[in-house]
């Protein structure tokens, strides 16, 4: 049976650097999970009400729109799992790079928001996957060649 990507690319990452790959890969894929059940925990259960307004109320699309944002999640997901097994796995730099600029440009803005709206779960949430990719990015990227 054909599988339904490519197989891995042979790399000259030692074993920690695809350790770091497989790791980096878990999360983008973790992105993806999450993002597609976001939809179903906002608009079919109780676990966000607390910071959502309730069905009905006038101020009700600030559910839609925090539902309508696990897809743009699961599609950041999904880029990254690409950027990892087509571009970090082959040594590529610019891949990491993409990826370190792609955290730094969501970081900032998406704590500024969690702050201002007095959702501390998704200030815990970021800083937790911040933590978990930018320290596995920035340990690969000088073992990376600059093509």
């Amino acid at each position: 049976m054909a599988r339904p990507w490519p197989p891995l690319p042979r790399s000259g990452l030692d074993l920690a650097g695809r350790n770091a790959c497989r790791w980096l890969e878990a999360l983008a894929l973790l992105h993806v999970v999450g993002g597609l059940a976001l939809p179903f925990v906002v608009l079919y259960g109780n676990a966000l009400d607390v910071w959502l307004p309730a069905p009905g109320d006038a101020t009700a699309s600030a559910r839609f729109w925090v539902a309508a944002f696990g897809p743009t999640l699961a599609s950041w997901g999904l880029l990254a799992w690409f950027l990892v097994r087509r571009g970090l796995r082959e040594g590529r730099r610019w891949a990491c790079d993409a990826l370190i600029y792609a955290v730094l440009t969501w970081l900032p803005l998406d704590l500024a928001l969690c702050l201002n709206f007095g959702f501390t779960p998704g200030l815990v949430a970021d800083l937790v996957a911040a933590l978990a990719m930018l320290p596995p990015l920035l340990w690969l990227r000088p073992r990376l060649t600059a093509h």
